[in-house]
């Protein structure tokens, strides 16, 4: 019996369904509402804010077009590396793929620094115990690390507890609010053209793209999903459909029963108020403690997400040899970036207890600050990958105008115009008036320098890690 490679995960070990609740998890439905949400209300274009959720949730599907054309011609764990390299070259791949490995890492940072400034509140509000919030991250951190190295199936079936609680609780809301006040809490003005541009729609669309990050890391997992070429695909085009529909309906009825139109002024009085005042009214009181409980059990279940995609980059780069090979070095059972695992987690530690001595605050300080650098560097990503469609099909021939050409460069400047806005707003996102942490957008463009030159100097190196993989194997291109 042949053992299984060191350096490839294990295969046909994740269904679409299971690809959808690691990436819907890590939007987190409940969390997005509660925290994203009352900013995008108060702050951005009041009303119209499910406006501005369905016209992000169409920019992003048309996204998917691109992106799943590809993923039945690339299967890789470093998805958006190996798609850019395949469509744009090996030097702007190798480029997008260094932020790629920052962007995950920084997301997992941000939401460390979440999962314990809530912990600490809620542990003291509904325990009376007043403990230190990094205890609580490196407890959380500690079993994002053991259920990502005991395998894919346990995070699927994990994460699927926790997104079916939270999503039903969302869905009960719905359901319970619809049922009491009708179509009042259904304001048409939600949707109208006049009211998603009044305001700041560009803050509105900020928050908006940043509740729908997660969705686009089905491919991540093509490597161990059963028949990837059809299962990304559907996988990709479910969990968008799933985000898109419960973020417009809830955001949708949220707005309606915190007065409609006057919904703006209520959010911005008390943004962290807005949501779950809104469920209590509709729940009951009593919802209020479930509520706050499974915030972290959201929390929770986005940074094994987060931390899941990004042992997988950085495992795709150890792979590759661009960042050392330890890092390709799978779980000899079990087939899960093993090496890779440990290594995130670690640095992630490390970047934390450097807050930890400074005296920051986990929310203001770490949150924003990692949150603001991540969601901007998903968004070029994206809009990269779309470019990077019409390439890879004109090189190979067989070009459908809509599935390579039209979806995908739309959607590229779509995403470009929301890149741009988030640039704009920097210091919006990160709530901070230091010069040197609104520059902060700078390191992307160090890291995307770094891996322009690593590309240059690895002509002759195959284009993708995924060329070893056997069939699944993309067949190398030129640099350009």
């Amino acid at each position: 019996m042949t053992a299984p490679r060191r350096d490839s995960l294990k295969a046909d070990s994740i269904t679409p369904w299971g690809i959808v609740f690691m990436v819907v998890a890590t939007a987190a439905p409940l969390t997005a509402m509660a925290t994203a949400l009352p900013l995008v209300v108060g702050f951005g274009n009041g009303v119209a804010a499910p406006g501005t959720f369905l016209l992000v949730a169409v920019v992003l599907a048309l996204f998917a077009v691109g992106y799943t054309s590809m993923s039945a011609h690339v299967v890789n764990a470093g998805a958006f590396y190996a798609y850019i390299s395949a469509g744009l070259g090996r030097r702007i791949g190798m480029a997008a793929g260094l932020v790629a490995v920052v962007a995950y890492n920084v997301l997992t940072i941000y939401v460390v620094g979440l999962i314990g400034y809530f912990s600490q509140q809620t542990f003291e509000a509904q325990l009376g115990l007043d403990l230190p919030w990094w205890l609580f991250s490196a407890v959380a951190l500690a079993i994002a690390l053991v259920i990502g190295v005991r395998g894919v199936e346990l995070n699927v079936r994990a994460l699927g507890v926790i997104l079916l609680v939270e999503t039903g609780v969302l869905v009960l809301f719905d359901l319970v609010a619809v049922a009491r006040h009708g179509l009042d809490v259904l304001p048409a003005e939600s949707f109208s053209p006049s009211e998603i541009v009044s305001g700041s729609p560009g803050l509105a669309l900020l928050f908006a793209v940043t509740c729908f990050i997660g969705f686009e890391a089905t491919a991540i997992f093509g490597e161990e999903a059963r028949d990837p070429r059809r299962t990304v695909p559907k996988a990709t085009y479910l969990a968008i459909s799933v985000i898109g529909t419960l973020y417009v309906l809830t955001a949708w009825i949220l707005v309606g029963t915190n007065g409609g139109t006057d919904a703006g002024s209520v959010a911005a009085a008390d943004p962290g108020a807005f949501t779950i005042d809104a469920m209590a009214s509709v729940l009951g009181d009593g919802s209020t403690t479930v509520i706050d409980w499974l915030l972290l059990t959201s929390l929770l279940a986005v940074l094994m997400a987060l931390h899941n995609m990004s042992s997988r980059y950085l495992m795709a780069f150890g792979r590759e040899g661009v960042l050392p090979r330890y890092l390709a070095r799978t779980h000899p059972e079990r087939q899960t970036p093993q090496a890779a695992g440990i290594t995130q987690a670690a640095i992630v530690a490390l970047v934390a207890l450097v807050y930890v001595l400074a005296g920051a605050d986990p929310y203001v300080d770490l949150g924003s600050q990692a949150a603001g650098i991540g969601s901007l560097s998903v968004i070029i990503l994206m809009a990269l990958c779309s470019f990077s469609v019409p390439f890879y099909f004109r090189r190979h021939g067989a070009v459908r105008p809509w599935h390579h050409v039209i979806a995908p460069v739309t959607a590229g400047l779509a995403l470009a115009y929301f890149a741009f806005v988030i640039l704009d707003n920097y210091a919006v996102v990160t709530g901070s008036d230091s010069d040197l942490v609104n520059a902060m957008p700078v390191l992307i463009l160090a890291t995307a320098v770094v891996g322009y030159v690593i590309g240059s100097r690895q002509r002759q190196a195959p284009i993708l890690d995924a060329v070893a993989q056997g069939d699944q194997a993309e067949s190398p291109t030129p640099t350009p």
